[in-house]
């Protein structure tokens, strides 16, 4: 595993949502999806992201004043890491911004968090399809 790999694995963890029903074991799955995102952004990012995690991996004895690295947290205190960049401003409050929307994309289009917001895309697609093909009918007939 890349190191690149192991602090994504960590800043999943400590980003996305827990309870509420929201605890299915699909964090590999979030972690596939954002790898396979990466080559669709624009190059800057590409550059910068894995730079930017390398800021979070080496950031707390400056950040936090904690003499570890951020994949050895405790999950509590790694989120409480991160949710300290938002409120630093500047490029950790992007970062940390960025890395928020790759987490959540993945992850609130994962089929079994959608499944369990009761949420069916294709289902509804087909049911707004076959409403218009009703609707036409009636129109034209």
């Amino acid at each position: 595993m890349l190191p690149s790999t192991r602090i994504l694995r960590a800043v999943i963890a400590a980003i996305r949502p827990r309870g509420h029903g929201f605890d299915q074991p699909i964090d590999d799955d979030v972690l596939g999806d954002i790898q396979r995102f990466f080559p669709y952004l624009p190059w800057p990012l590409r550059l910068g992201l894995p730079l930017g995690l390398w800021l979070v991996e080496l950031g707390p004895p400056l950040f936090a004043r904690r003499w570890c690295r951020f994949t050895s947290m405790a999950p509590g205190e790694a989120a409480r890491y991160l949710a300290a960049f938002e409120h630093a401003g500047g490029l950790r409050s992007a970062l940390l911004k960025g890395l928020r929307t790759l987490v959540f994309l993945a992850f609130y289009e994962h089929p079994q968090v959608l499944a369990s917001l009761g949420i069916d895309w294709a289902g509804r697609a087909d049911a707004l399809v076959l409403r218009r093909a009703e609707l036409l009918d009636d129109h034209t007939g």
